[in-house]
């Protein structure tokens, strides 16, 4: 790829990313000339868990699974961070290692900040060191919000998730309509069964019975990878049920 397109990839990284939106274009212009590529394929490491990573990446392309080892041996799936999503930040405030362990789901392409570029960054713009701090506390209350729906049904947890997801647009990446979906909000489940389960903190197995369920009460109805809610209303019930 040549020099140029490559640059012109990190600008419109950095443009796409709520990090630095409190900058102007050409502050972010020149952010974007600080940003290196990094592409990786799938199953490729960005960091091990417990590394000191000297540097923060953002999600151009592609995306990245983030999980912890727990005390039992069980690995956790914390969340995946898509395109405009960040890596990095609680080693770059704290100054301590990673917490997770950061894997390519796909083939993905990151933008990638030192951590001497990015400390000159925050100098001159305390903005990007704010949205920082906002980004680690919408993962912490999302991390406190899976934690406190362990406790609950798996057809709550599930119902949960489907209910979170964005919907799909009847385009041509969508499955062909029918009867029951040309009026019903449909979506794609992006993640694996077992990495949405472990996300979850199920297995695959609980999951695959509670889709089961959420059918045969007239909920839902499951077509490979693809979910239509037939039953929006009823799925918020089981969550005000508990």
């Amino acid at each position: 790829m040549p020099l140029r397109e490559i640059h012109r990839d990190e600008i419109s990284c950095v443009r796409r990313v709520p990090l630095f939106s409190g900058l102007t274009e050409d502050q972010q212009d020149l952010v974007g000339a600080l940003a290196r590529p990094l592409v990786l394929s799938a199953g490729e490491l960005v960091h091990g868990a417990g590394e000191r990573s000297r540097r923060l990446s953002v999600v151009h392309t592609g995306q990245v699974k983030l999980s912890r080892t727990l005390p039992s041996g069980h690995r956790r799936l914390m969340r995946v961070a898509g395109p405009g999503q960040t890596l990095g930040e609680h080693g770059f405030l704290t100054g301590g290692p990673t917490l997770e362990e950061a894997e390519a789901l796909t083939e993905t392409r990151l933008c990638v900040f030192s951590h001497d570029d990015l400390a000159a960054l925050v100098a001159e713009h305390p903005s990007i060191a704010l949205q920082m701090l906002r980004n680690l506390g919408q993962r912490l209350a999302e991390t406190e919000r899976r934690l406190a729906q362990s406790t609950l049904e798996v057809d709550v947890r599930v119902a949960d998730y489907l209910l979170d997801q964005p919907l799909l647009r009847e385009t041509s990446d969508s499955a062909p309509a029918t009867a029951s979906s040309a009026v019903s909000p449909r979506l794609r489940l992006r993640l694996s069964k077992k990495d949405i389960a472990s996300i979850l903190g199920t297995t695959p197995e609980s999951m695959s019975r509670a889709l089961a369920r959420l059918t045969a009460s007239g909920l839902i109805t499951v077509d490979a990878d693809v979910i239509t809610l037939l039953d929006a209303t009823g799925l918020e019930a089981l969550l005000a049920q508990d």
